[in-house]
């Protein structure tokens, strides 16, 4: 079945994609961090072919002080497009799921090294998106993405077809002693691999697994390392100070 959505990702070239006070010098007020945000976003979408106030992001909880069940979704429609701007409409939730009927119209998250997946339901003309960091991969978050479609619009496993962005990959990814997120031994299994005393964390593959052990037979990876790439912002990279202009990417889709 053909696809009826546009991925994208954004990187440094269109610009920091974020109003966070550390990615800019400390003399910028909040408002301009928040003129240059919204700049950024409207040239996004200029340069996609959509307006850039049409973009939705969930406030997943862990990255804001916000409580909801695990795998929480939201299926978007006309009343939460009342605003001007629906980046700034409160979607407290895990997951966001939006529909054919609605095109032109983004759903997407930031990220600089954590995969972002879109799950689309090509039948039935739904796609969920969900930013999978290493402890929502931990709780099983790509599982309840597929879920939450099968909820919501009585998906058929066999015509989702999901795309895992680019991330941080395993040789990048290292720590020198095992993460206390991974309390899921399950999950990790095969995908922290101990060499000489670092641990290698391997996400995309701990995504696959699940999305593979729940049914899913259309998978595809990005080839794409954040920490190695010199086109993309990396939370790794700027830990390790070897990126001094920090920045998010953004990745979504809309439908066409």
């Amino acid at each position: 079945m053909e696809s009826k959505i546009v991925i994208f990702e954004s990187n440094k070239l269109d610009g920091k994609m974020s109003k966070n006070p550390k990615f800019y010098p400390d003399k910028v007020t909040e408002e301009e961090r928040y003129k240059q945000f919204r700049k950024d976003r409207l040239r996004l979408g200029e340069k996609l072919g959509v307006d850039g106030n049409h973009i939705f992001r969930a406030r997943q909880k862990g990255l804001s002080s916000v409580e909801y069940p695990d795998g929480k979704y939201i299926l978007l429609n006309e009343k939460h497009m009342t605003k001007e701007d629906y980046y700034w409409e409160d979607l407290p939730a895990d997951i966001l799921i939006i529909s054919k009927d609605y095109p032109r119209i983004i759903v997407g998250n930031p990220q600089a090294d954590c995969p972002v997946i879109i799950c689309e339901d090509r039948k039935k003309g739904y796609t969920a998106l969900s930013h999978c960091g290493a402890p929502y991969i931990n709780r099983k978050l790509p599982i309840d993405t597929i879920k939450a479609l099968i909820d919501c619009c009585d998906s058929n496993l066999n015509d989702i077809y999901v795309y895992v962005g680019s991330s941080v990959k395993k040789e990048s990814y290292v720590y020198d002693k095992y993460p206390k997120w991974a309390t899921n031994k399950e999950v990790w299994e095969s995908f922290i691999t101990e060499i000489n005393n670092e641990y290698y964390i391997d996400l995309p593959g701990a995504i696959e697994k699940q999305l593979k052990e729940i049914g899913i037979t259309h998978i595809e990876i990005s080839p794409i390392n954040t920490a190695t790439d010199p086109n993309y912002y990396s939370h790794v990279e700027e830990v390790k100070g070897r990126q001094k202009d920090g920045g998010q990417n953004f990745v979504g889709f809309y439908y066409k």
